[in-house]
């Protein structure tokens, strides 16, 4: 097994750097006399068709964005290389380069960033510009949340050298696992980026939302992407692929402008004090119609437990019907039948005590309880692996 872990993994190396050369040379030839911000549009639009098509690969020969990311520096960097002696020969490849190191996050950044300082230190004779500083959030950092509250809208006015401001939409799903983003890009204006992430979420859950500014950064660092190499979850479109670098690399020049300050306020909820709660709740509404289970405390510990498996508390007391059905996927695929069957019979009850504490408009309530009740979410895609987590469902 040792053998072959090894075997795969030199394989995929040299499938991933033939790749990356090919697309290397692809965009000198073909774009790198373009505006620094259409070359480096080209260069997410031209991976994310590259890595949707490898998921149609065997999985042991499957390309994914580490692998490419990596990959696209050293093949940009022998580009410049082979220009050796010639005038301006080197530009069009170097602009390659510097666009795929303003893309990348950690750290594949700081990959990006050693290669350029090793190639301008062995430039032989020709002086290669620092690399260009990389993207940053300037002005006012930008949110909303969905009708429900699980359901995000972060837009930042994003700038790099010699660019127009451009704001940057990330559309943010918390009922899952983890916080996903579903949906991401560039749009000329921050009531545009808004429209776009409404239109995603749909009329019913965005109704009257708006952008403000952010006003809880320790929640935002919690939202936003991250670079989790082979622990990502999978599943992305080809739409979602095209922007799986940037959007990270954006999150953290976001994450750098709204920095949390002080202490976080506690007082939200969470597992523990949504059991108790739950559970003298439920005493007190129904001990006169109906006789409750001898075991509802260990029931009760179990379903809070399960309901906000991301470990954001920020989210914990949000109910929706996306959030309510993946809640049921995952009971019904960690427990064994019988005590699932048990958690799932409790869940109506406890949308309801969710809808009470959080005075939710009975609209809104109301379309979570069919799913509570075990209806299946018909945007909810479930394979061998499990559900879609990277759906954009419409509320």
């Amino acid at each position: 097994m040792a053998a072959y872990r090894e075997q795969v993994k030199t394989r995929r190396a040299s499938r991933a750097a033939e790749m990356a050369a090919d697309l290397v040379a692809d965009l000198v030839a073909v774009v790198a006399s373009q505006p620094d911000m259409i070359l480096e549009d080209a260069v997410c639009l031209r991976l994310g068709t590259l890595l949707g098509e490898e998921e149609q690969t065997p999985v042991d020969d499957r390309l994914g964005p580490h692998d490419l990311a990596d990959a696209m520096v050293a093949a940009a960097v022998a580009a410049v290389e082979t220009t050796t002696g010639e005038a301006d020969a080197w530009r069009a490849p170097w602009r390659v380069l510097t666009a795929v190191a303003g893309i990348l996050p950690y750290p594949h950044s700081e990959v990006a960033v050693d290669a350029i300082a090793r190639l301008r230190d062995t430039a032989g004779g020709r002086v290669l510009p620092a690399a260009p500083p990389g993207p940053v959030a300037t002005g006012t950092v930008l949110w909303s949340r969905d009708r429900y509250g699980s359901r995000f809208a972060v837009a930042a006015p994003i700038t790099t050298v010699d660019q127009q401001v451009r704001w940057y939409l990330w559309d943010i799903d918390a009922c899952g696992h983890q916080a996903f983003t579903v949906h991401s890009g560039f749009y000329p204006t921050p009531d545009a980026a808004l429209s776009a992430w409404q239109a995603g979420v749909g009329q019913i859950a965005a109704a009257d939302t708006e952008l403000a500014q952010v006003d809880d950064p320790w929640l935002l660092a919690e939202l936003l992407p991250a670079e989790e190499g082979l622990l990502r979850s999978g599943g992305e479109s080809v739409e979602q692929f095209a922007e799986y670098h940037r959007s990270k690399r954006l999150g953290e020049a976001v994450k750098q402008a709204v920095r949390p300050q002080g202490t976080r306020p506690g007082g939200g909820l969470n597992a523990a004090t949504a059991a108790v709660e739950f559970a003298g709740w439920l005493r007190g509404r129904d001990a006169d119609r109906q006789e409750l289970p001898e075991d509802m405390d260990e029931l009760v510990t179990e379903l809070a437990d399960s309901w906000c498996i991301n470990g954001i508390d920020a989210v914990f007391a949000t109910c929706s019907p996306h959030r309510v059905a993946l809640c049921v996927l995952h009971i019904r695929g960690y427990y064994i039948e019988e005590f699932a069957d048990q958690l799932v019979a409790l869940l109506p009850e406890w949308t309801r005590w969710l809808a009470a504490r959080n005075a939710t408009p009975p609209e809104l309530a109301d379309r979570c309880v069919p799913y509570a009740e075990g209806k299946p979410h018909s945007q909810v895609e479930v394979d061998d692996i499990g559900p879609d987590y990277l759906a954009r469902v419409t509320e």
